[in-house]
């Protein structure tokens, strides 16, 4: 497991709809703003969404440089993040 540090920027739910019959979104959302090493040395900015299952675990944190468990995989050719279920963010 990965520990991702940054900004925590905004917290949101996705929007929900439905197509082909079948519901979709509604998800807690967070954006983590985190800063990403690049191979030359220097370092650029990264905006990070992440699904959660308790919204209410960082609602007091907007705002706040955070912590947070993570778990990666690979989707064809980008990497996905996730929060695993029973993680918890802690200010940084």
């Amino acid at each position: 497991m990965l520990t991702l540090s940054g900004q925590l920027i905004n917290i949101f739910e996705s929007p929900k709809g439905v197509k082909d019959d079948k519901e979709y979104g509604g998800q807690d959302k967070i954006q983590i703003l985190g800063e990403v090493v690049l191979q030359n040395g220097e370092s650029r900015n990264d905006l990070i969404t992440l699904t959660t299952h308790d919204k209410g675990l960082f609602e007091d944190l907007k705002g706040q440089t955070i912590r947070v468990p993570v778990s990666v995989f690979a989707n064809g050719k980008s990497i996905t993040y996730f929060i695993p279920k029973g993680s918890k963010p802690t200010a940084a």
